[in-house]
């Protein structure tokens, strides 16, 4: 029987070489498909990412932080609507806030108006208009000056004596042999004003100097830490400018001009008699008891001085924190030859017990013309004067001398606070050359401190504790 097993073919010669080439094209088309695949994971990760950093994920903004000379830098990331983005990665500490900031894209300045940085909730917000990527921001972070003040302050407990003088013990008798200070009350102490809890300086101290603006001429302007407000402004009494000349003994240093200009003034013009009551106050007009037509020649100077001054630094500067230029009455009515004693004189000379809780902030507490404010709103300018209870809180008395106390300048200026209409003549409350808060006649000449109040967001630059050589430096946004 024949074999049925598999037949075996033999190739012809052509037939074989075709196959042969076949087989060696197979071959090398899936060495090569291989080699590709193998070799993709190579390609993946050194050329794709280097494509996305450029086109596709490279972030909106890039901010650089620098906080007490420590910098992060910080990316936006994931999804930007609306031109604004939050960075949740970095908190903004509390007492803190945004500084100086400058932001460029491909080296070239960003300008203010296209793109803003603000603090919400502690964290740092952007919007940004341009609909732009690739823009990088030197951010500062610096410290709130009421969070500042606080911190380099311990704050007294014990209920002031304003009965007695204020200063370090022994200050008085040591140099002008008068007698000793009433009491040894120096510090940050706090009381309650019209928004809430203030802080204030008492006594003999010099950890209360801040420079802030400059003057026409291009001097540093100096000035004094009168309290916190319980709105967390800061109130600041002018106290110079350019290099100031100390005057040191104990902890004691003054300032040694009457005030702005370094001349005096009459708190009323000099062109009239001001025989009747109404004319107290800041402000005022003959036949009502709290009027306004009228500016005294304190505001005059005042307003004047500030718009030379300090009108480009206006946006530092709180408008809606009154001063109260108190015309309530304890006797009289306020009108005509008839005797008036004003509060501050009930308060300050009968009582002594100064207050900062403005009587009547519908007439009294002056402010500028906001939308947002209490008070008057007759100022044009953000500016005013010390009122005699700001005087007494920080350690000065009615017919009490005090050399020792942060506001003893060796020369008498004018406070806001009417005093008393008697005898035909007015009397605006001042302090003369011996520290003593006492009655000052109208006509007669005295210095012009001004007085401000810095926003509650307002910084410092590092460093700063207060003291002459080394103040407070308020941060001035270019």
């Amino acid at each position: 029987m024949k074999d049925k097993g598999i037949k075996f073919e033999t190739l012809r010669k052509p037939k074989l070489i075709r196959n042969l080439v076949i087989l060696f094209m197979i071959t090398f088309i899936g060495s090569a498909i291989y080699f590709k695949t193998s070799s993709a994971k190579y390609q993946t990760t050194q050329v794709i990412p280097i494509i996305n950093t450029k086109v596709v994920n490279k972030p909106w903004w890039t901010l650089n932080i620098t906080k007490d000379n420590e910098q992060t830098t910080i990316k936006s990331s994931g999804t930007i609507e609306n031109n604004e983005y939050i960075f949740e990665s970095y908190a903004i500490p509390e007492g803190y806030d945004i500084g100086n900031v400058t932001c460029t894209r491909r080296d070239n300045n960003v300008p203010e108006e296209e793109i803003t940085l603000t603090n919400e909730s502690n964290k740092i917000k952007i919007t940004d208009n341009s609909k732009k990527r690739g823009t990088i921001c030197e951010v500062t972070i610096r410290e709130l000056l009421n969070h500042k003040i606080l911190a380099d302050n311990t704050l007294q407990n014990e209920n002031p004596d304003f009965s007695k003088t204020s200063c370090l013990k022994g200050f008085n008798t040591t140099n002008h042999s008068e007698g000793d200070c009433g009491v040894e009350e120096n510090g940050l102490y706090k009381a309650e004003d019209d928004y809430g809890t203030t802080y204030y300086y008492r006594g003999s101290i010099n950890n209360n100097w801040v420079k802030f603006g400059q003057d026409s001429n291009g001097q540093d302007i100096w000035w004094r830490i009168i309290r916190i407000n319980g709105n967390g402004t800061a109130r600041l009494i002018y106290a110079g400018v350019g290099n100031l000349k100390e005057v040191s003994s104990q902890e004691g240093y003054f300032m040694n001009n009457y005030g702005i200009n370094k001349q005096t003034y009459s708190f009323l013009s000099n062109n009239y008699t001001y025989n009747q009551a109404e004319y107290a106050g800041y402000m005022y007009t003959e036949g009502q008891d709290k009027g306004f037509d009228n500016n005294s020649e304190a505001k005059t100077q005042i307003d004047e001085w500030y718009k030379t001054n300090l009108n480009e630094e206006t946006y530092l500067i709180d408008g809606a924190t009154g001063f109260c230029g108190d015309r309530s009455r304890v006797i009289g009515v306020g009108i005509g030859s008839n005797e008036t004693n004003f509060g501050a004189y009930g308060r300050l000379v009968s009582n002594k017990q100064p207050s900062y809780i403005c009587p009547d902030k519908i007439n009294d507490l002056y402010t500028t013309p906001l939308d947002t404010n209490d008070g008057n709103k007759k100022l044009k300018y953000p500016v005013g004067m010390i009122t005699a209870d700001e005087v007494a809180f920080a350690g000065g008395v009615n017919q009490k001398n005090n050399y020792g106390y942060w506001l003893y300048t060796g020369s008498s200026y004018w406070n806001l606070s009417p005093f008393n209409f008697n005898n035909g003549s007015l009397y605006m409350f001042a302090l003369d050359i011996f520290g003593n808060l006492l009655p000052g006649f109208v006509n007669d000449n005295g210095g012009i401190r001004p007085v401000v109040n810095l926003k509650a967001g307002v910084t410092i630059a590092d460093g700063g504790n207060g003291t002459i050589n080394n103040p407070y430096l308020i941060e001035i946004y270019e």
